[in-house]
Parts: structure tokens; sequence; C-alpha cells
């Protein structure tokens, strides 16, 4: 091959490069990649955090928080161009001519709690000199990006300039604003006036003027990024980036007080203190002031009322009792139909494919709700349609002599022969004893013991049936067929991921399953039985079934219809039941796992691939950020409810050292401090001491809303 023939060959591939490139970019799993989620009003900013350089390491994609399908795909975002992806985002830096971005072998990426206002800050070096980005979100869909500029390793005096973009030419320029609109969505970006060069090198971008560092010089900026949504005309939205100055300081102030509610936890263990408060950070961009959420962004695009009850629930422990009221209301006017069917995936199902675990999810999230903050106002407003949704299972479509419910849709939504489902037995349980203790604000004092009865007798049949009960050899099972035997060896009749297990083995084997440990972690099965132990005990053949890495299948691998890896959230499931049956070694080797994937930035992944076919639709998941901050506030800390009493009964890591908890509650707050991590000795309440009970709570008066409650452990 002669050189001239070669040049041409390379520049043949260089698009195929590029294109290869910007697909890795764009899909959800990468490794090392992290995710960031802000909101400000309408507007929802994911940020992506590369330690490849891929391209520029450190972006960000905006979106419309109310449009649940938006997020389904990075190209469907407001700044995606097809020609560049989303790289208009990334900050430029230029020294004496040479370009610099963000990459990914020494970004450093955090969440910063500034003033009160969570921000996401990137670390970076542009040759000697080292940038800081700290994006924050101020309200009114304003972001503010703080561009803290060091002279870092200059060896002498020097210059440099500093660019942002958006990603179409802008149709206003005017000194230091640039406006780019149409009908939907309109975008503004601001430098400082002081240091905005008259001129930029594009039609998308603002240029800062020469900027000196001397050694040991540091220079501050704030830009900033306004979305508004639907789309303003270009002088509408010129004269509000131009006037923003004016009216920072009160956005400040708006933007901590809205936030100045949420819990705190303040603890010498590292791992609580840094995955309580990702969560209590990110938790809140998933969701849109209306209560909309994409279950599965960069996956599914849709909603179901499961991923938003239990979303809602982690709401609920982080202090944010606005956002899961707005999330249970969405639920009621949009997601729950008069019939009681609740929604999956956007729409409403036939019975026989209904996932009957969701009205006991929705019930137990809004009696949570209710216990947590003495609002009674959705259940007197929806008190039909919550009776309908509460009833429908006990119909008999679903419901057979046995009072267990069956159909053929199984918790993880493949379909088989119609049969009783565990985890669908216990949220039916759990739903009807929530609705009893909810009856009387539901006007249902007269149903409330047919519930009651009908969850005992769901229970006793799940447990003790002579032939239909769902446990074998001393062990909880997933499902068994109407025909009494068990469901295990499966045939698959369904559309398979290309590489997936069912796609190329013979023989499909349903257990064990991770959602059994549901049943142990609400202790519907007493978590210190025999049965919880040997059920737990074999879910440990989930973790590393097929990999080295860590983390627990969903279900045995064999049956997987998309593929093998760990799950983050039913690793969450099984980490709740271990804690609440004392084996906190194993539980911490969850919580540490969690945190190794996905705990940094608190954006979880609903699986770790290990299929190559799987890295492009590992979507984010909010239920597993609010399956975390559940779990250390109700299994960790141990704050619970019983017949609507606050009881305490923490269960710290041993060594974890003196915790100390602010906690939102009803119209006030309680500051729970707990001084170690052995058994319950007593508790002052307000100074008044209270013994605990026969199991170690400690219960909490009925009139106590706000003050002090300090456990003494031994």
């Amino acid at each position: 091959m002669n050189f001239r023939s070669f040049v041409g060959g390379l520049l043949c591939l260089l698009p195929i490069a590029a294109t290869a490139q910007q697909s890795l970019i764009d899909q959800g799993y990468f490794a090392g990649r992290n995710y960031y989620v802000l909101r400000s009003g309408r507007a929802k900013m994911i940020l992506q955090a590369d330690r490849v350089s891929l391209g520029p390491s450190f972006m960000f994609l905006v979106f419309d928080a109310e449009k649940t399908d938006q997020t389904k795909r990075k190209n469907r975002a407001y700044n995606y161009t097809a020609s560049e992806g989303f790289s208009s985002s990334a900050l430029e830096v230029v020294l004496n001519g040479f370009s610099c971005t963000a990459l990914g072998t020494q970004l450093e990426t955090r969440w910063v709690n500034e003033q009160g206002i969570p921000g996401v800050e990137a670390n970076w070096w542009a040759s000697g000199a080292r940038v800081r980005e700290t994006i924050t979100p101020l309200g009114e869909g304003i972001f503010r990006r703080r561009i803290t500029l060091s002279s870092g390793d200059l060896a002498g005096a020097d210059t440099l300039t500093f660019r942002l973009g958006l990603h179409a030419p802008a149709t206003l320029r005017r000194g230091h604003v640039i406006v780019w609109n149409d009908e939907e969505v309109s975008m503004a970006l601001t430098l400082p006036e002081t240091i905005c060069a008259p001129e930029a090198p594009a039609k998308n971008q603002l240029a800062s003027t020469p900027i000196p560092l001397a050694p040991g010089d540091t220079q501050t900026f704030d830009t900033y990024l306004i979305v508004d949504i639907p789309g303003s005309s270009p002088e509408e939205l010129y004269r509000k980036a131009s006037t923003l100055d004016q009216q920072v300081a009160n956005l400040e102030t708006q933007a901590v007080r809205s936030r100045q509610h949420a819990n705190r936890i303040t603890t010498a263990d590292s791992l609580v203190q840094h995955l309580y408060d990702v969560n209590r950070y990110i938790l809140p961009g998933y969701v849109s002031e209306q209560g909309r959420m994409d279950a599965g962004i960069f996956e599914y695009g849709g909603q179901w009322v499961r991923d938003a009850s239990h979303t809602t629930l982690g709401m609920i422990h982080i202090g944010e009792f606005e956002a899961a009221r707005a999330m249970l209301s969405h639920m009621l006017r949009n997601m729950i139909n008069d019939q009681g069917t609740t929604m999956i995936y956007g729409s409403f199902q036939h019975p026989d494919l209904e996932q009957l675990d969701q009205m006991g999810e929705f019930m137990y999230t809004l009696k949570s709700y209710y216990d947590w903050t003495g609002d009674a106002s959705l259940l007197t407003e929806y008190k039909d349609k919550l009776k309908a949704m509460i009833n429908r299972p006990l119909h008999p479509t679903f419901r057979d002599s046995t009072g267990m419910v069956h159909n053929r849709r199984e918790f993880w939504e493949r379909v088989f022969d119609d049969a009783y489902e565990l985890v669908y037995q216990h949220w039916v349980i759990v739903g009807l004893r929530s609705a009893a203790a909810l009856a009387p604000l539901l006007d249902a004092e007269a149903q409330a013991d047919t519930w009651l009865e009908a969850a005992a007798q769901m229970e006793h049949s799940m447990l003790h049936h002579p032939t239909l009960s769902l446990v074998e050899d001393g062990k909880l099972i997933k499902r068994r067929n109407r025909t009494g035997e068990a469901a295990r060896i499966v045939a698959f009749n369904c559309r398979v991921a290309p590489g997936a297990p069912v796609a190329i083995e013979k023989v499909h084997n349903l257990t064990p399953d991770s959602g059994v440990a549901l049943a142990i972690a609400t202790e519907t099965v007493d978590p210190q039985s025999e049965l919880a132990r040997n059920t737990l005990d074999e879910l440990e053949t989930l973790w590393n079934r097929r990999w080295s890495f860590g983390g627990y299948e969903r279900y045995n691998s064999s049956a997987q219809i998309d593929q093998p890896g760990p799950w983050t959230f039913a690793t969450c499931f099984i980490m709740r039941a271990q804690h609440e049956a004392g084996l906190l070694d194993r539980s911490r080797r969850s919580l540490e796992w969690l945190y190794e994937h996905g705990g940094h930035s608190g954006a979880w992944h609903e699986q770790i691939p290990i299929l190559k076919y799987q890295e492009s639709l590992a979507g984010i998941l909010p239920w597993t950020s609010a399956e975390v901050a559940y779990f250390l506030v109700h299994h960790m800390l141990g704050v619970k409810f019983e017949a609507g009493h606050l009881v305490l009964a923490p269960r710290l890591y041993p060594g974890s050292g003196p915790l100390t908890a602010d906690l939102r509650y009803k119209t006030g707050r309680f500051t729970l401090e707990i001084d170690g991590d052995g058994p319950v000795s007593y508790a002052l309440i307000d100074g008044i001491r209270v013994k605990p009970d026969s199991q170690g709570r400690i219960a909490v008066p009925s009139d106590f809303t706000s003050g002090t409650i300090r456990i003494v452990t031994r």
C-alpha cells in the first residue's frame, strides 16, 4: 500500500471512528461514568462525568421535567444535535491558542452544598491552569455556572480565555448575552459583562477577554444558563438575562428556603454520611413540580405506580414532603383509574397482566406519608378511587378460595402460567393492612375488618396452606402454579436480548428470586425466624453469580431474558432484609457495593451490564436512590411507625460511633441522637427517661412533634 492510499484509508475511517465515539458518549452505561441530576423549575439538567476521554468529559443535557418520555434517550435533549451531540455544553479554556476541555483521566466531580443549595463541582486541568466549575440550580429555569481559574502549576504569569456555548447559532446576540429560542424552549447564556469579548469564534458561543494569571492567582466568574419552558421571545429572554445580576440574591434566598427542610444525618461513618447526602441532593432533581418522574432515564421514558411509589418513599425519608405529596397526587390523578387499576409503563393492562403489588406499594407509601406529615388531604379527596384500588385485588378475577391472588404476570414483568406470586401476596397483605389503618380517613370503617381478615387469610395461605403455600424446604419460594407445583423450570415464548441466557441456554430456573426478600424487609415474615434466615442464605447464591465484582442478581441468571448481572435495587431489597435479620456484615457489604457502583453521585443504573448489547440500554433508576435513603432512615436509624405511633429501633453498624439526625416530622422537626451501636438501654425524650419495650424499641409519646430524642445504648 502506498502512502497516499494509506492516508486516504485513514480519512475514510475518521467518520466511522467519530460515530463510534459519539455512540459511546450517548449510551446510558459506560464504565467509570457518573451522572448528576439537577432541576430548576421545569428545566431538568443531567450532568455526565466520564473518567475516560471519549470527548469532553464533563457535559450536560437539558430536558423538560414534565415530559417523562423525553429522557428515554439522550438525543431527545433540547441541547442535543446530530453532529455534535451535547458537547456544546462543555467549558472550553484557551491558553495561547490551544483549546482545553475536561479530560476523563484527570476529571474529579462531586456534590457540593453551597449555603444550603446542592450543586455539582468539577475540577480539571487546562495545561498548567486549574479549572473548577460549580453548577447550581437557582430556580425559575436558571443555572449558575461558577468558573474558578487558578494558576495551579503555571511557572510564570500567563493569560487565558474561556468559552461557553449553546447547541445552535444564537437568534439574538447583545453584549454579554446570547439567546436561542423556539416555541418549545428558549435558552440564554450570559458571561460577566466586564470580561465578555465583543466577538466569539462561533455564532453559538460567548468568549471572555484575556484573563491574566500570575503564580498564586485565582479568579472567579459567574455565568448563567437560563432555560424557559415553554419558549419565550428573544427580547423577553434577553431582558431576563441582562437583569439577572439584580435578581441573584433573591433567587439564592428562595433556593435555600426551598431546601432548608431537608433531613440531615451527621456521623463519623463516612459511608453512611456520603450516601445519605448524595441521595438527598439528587432525588429532588428526578421529579417535576407536578410529581412526574421517568422511571428509567435513558432506558424507559415511562411511568409505573411501583417505581413512583418507592421513589416517593425515599422523598419522605429525606424530608421532601412537598415533593412526596406532588408525586402521590400525580399518581392519584393520572396513574390510577376509577376502577382502581394501576399504571404500568404509561398504560393500563388486561387483568391477567396487572401488577398486583402496586396497590400495596402505593398504600404503604401513602400511609408512610400520613404518618410522617399528618396530612390526610389526599385520603379524603381521593377516597373513592383509593377504595376501588384497595378492593381490586379482592375481586374473584384475581383471588380464589385460598385467599391468595394469582395471574400470569410476575413481579419482573415476564408472563408465565397462572400462578401465585409471593411478592404479590406480600404487597397485597401490606396494602390491606395499611388501608385498614387509614380506614377512618377513607370513610371506610365498615370495610376495615374485611381488609384485615383478607390480609390474615392471605398471609396464612402464603405461609401454611397444605398444598399451595409459598414455602418449600424451609424457605420462601417465588411462585407456585395453581396446579400445586412450584414454578421453577420454565419455558419462554417472548422476545429476548441477543446473547441473553434464555436465548442460548436450554434450562431456565426461576429460583432463587430477590423479590422474596421484601417480605422479610417489611417484617411480614419475622426477620428473626428460621424461615427468614434460610431464605436469605439461599439468596446469597445470587451474589457474584456469573461475574466477579459483587452485587446481587434479581433472579437466577439462567432465566434472564435480557442479561445476567447485578441489579442495584434488587441488591437493596436483600440489603434491607439482611439488616432486619441482624446480618449486619452482609448488609454492610451490600451498602459498600452500592457505593462502588453508583454511590459516588447517587445515580444508580438499573443493572450493571455484563453483555455488550445491554450497555446502551442500561438506564438510571430514581428508585434505587430512594431505596438507599429509605434504608438508612427506616432500617438503620430504625425510625418506624406502628399503629400510627412513632417507634425507634436503631441498629447502627458496629464501631460506627455516635450519630445525630435532624429529621422533619409533621409540622416540626426532631433531633435524634444515638450514642453508639449497641442495644438500646433507654431514651431521653426531651429529658424524660423512657425504657425500651420487650423488643428493644422506644415508643415515642403520641403528642411528641418536635424536640430532642437521645438514645443511650449498652
